[in-house]
C-alpha cells in the first residue's frame, strides 16, 4: 500500500475493476442521471467548468456532450471551431458563460490517457484561464 492510500484510508481493492469490467457495468448503481443541475449551480457560483469529450468514444459521443451544454442555457460566446496542439487540429471548442465544451480528436473513452499532451495542453490552458 502506498503512502498516500495509506493516509487516506484506502484499502487494496479485492478484484481490479477496469472501465470494460462487466461487474462495474451490471451493478453499477447510478445516484444521478442528469448533471444539469449541478453543472448550473457550480456556473452560477462563478466557478468554470471544462467538458471534454473523445470525438471517436462509442459510449458516450461528442455530440451527446454538446446536446448537454447547449440545453443548459447558457450564453454561448464562441462557436464551435477549431483548437490547435502542436499546430495541428486537436478538436473543436465551444465556449458559454462559465462553460468550455471540446472535444478531443482521435481520442476515446479515455481521453487523458491516449491523448496525453493534448489532454495536459487543453487543462492546462482551462486552469490558467487561457484561450485554447
Amino acid at each position: 500500500m502506498g503512502y498516500l492510500q495509506s493516509h487516506l484510508t484506502i484499502t487494496t481493492p479485492s478484484q481490479t475493476l477496469l472501465p470494460s469490467t462487466d461487474k462495474v457495468t451490471t451493478t453499477y448503481q447510478k445516484q444521478y442521471t442528469d448533471m444539469t443541475p449541478f453543472i448550473k449551480k457550480i456556473v452560477k457560483n462563478h466557478a468554470r467548468v471544462l467538458v471534454y469529450y473523445g470525438d471517436t468514444d462509442m459510449a458516450c459521443n461528442f455530440m451527446m456532450g454538446q446536446q448537454f451544454a447547449d440545453q443548459l442555457g447558457l450564453r454561448r460566446t464562441l462557436k464551435k471551431t477549431p483548437w490547435k496542439f502542436d499546430r495541428q487540429i486537436a478538436g473543436f471548442k465551444t465556449v458559454f458563460d462559465g462553460l468550455s465544451f471540446i472535444t478531443i480528436r482521435g481520442a476515446e473513452h479515455m481521453a487523458p490517457q491516449w491523448r496525453v499532451p493534448q489532454m495536459y495542453y487543453a487543462v492546462q490552458q482551462f486552469l490558467l484561464n487561457h484561450p485554447l
